[in-house]
């Protein structure tokens, strides 16, 4: 079997059980625990955010260049954001000038996976979301891989 092949087959049987597990909740109400787990990263940067930070420990500075179309106001409060969620650790130094790095948690280094499988889908559809203008071309060329 091409391994093509098999790796349809894994996507499939993991599309067919998140399905499966899906079916049996009440779906997009306050109490659904899909609708709250999406509402955690689910605004325009946040997703962006923990992709660059999946790649490690980044300063400010360097979120800003990873994200050039973020503002600074967004981008600070975006991190509060994912910090609140208990998703993104800030670490202060008490140095002069004062160094403040941001790092995945461990309940953000469990976004690892999906987002991996989301980064991937997007690499490999880039023409079609293009196309479909979805996002602008600049935000995928930011992410390093």
């Amino acid at each position: 079997m091409e391994t093509e092949e098999i790796v349809r087959k894994a996507r499939t049987a993991i599309t067919d059980a998140a399905m499966q597990r899906i079916r049996t909740k009440p779906l997009f109400n306050e109490d659904c625990p899909v609708f709250r787990g999406c509402k955690l990263f689910s605004d325009k940067w946040s997703m962006l955010c923990l992709m660059v930070l999946m790649q490690g420990t980044r300063r400010y500075s360097q979120l800003q260049r990873s994200l050039p179309d973020i503002s600074p106001k967004m981008l600070a409060q975006t991190l509060r954001q994912l910090e609140a969620h208990g998703l993104v650790d800030r670490n202060i130094y008490p140095e002069v000038p004062p160094r403040v790095e941001y790092s995945l948690t461990a309940f953000g280094d469990t976004l690892r996976f999906p987002l991996s499988v989301l980064l991937d889908w997007s690499l490999e559809e880039g023409s079609s979301i293009a196309a479909a203008a979805v996002m602008p071309a600049t935000v995928l060329s930011c992410i390093e891989i």
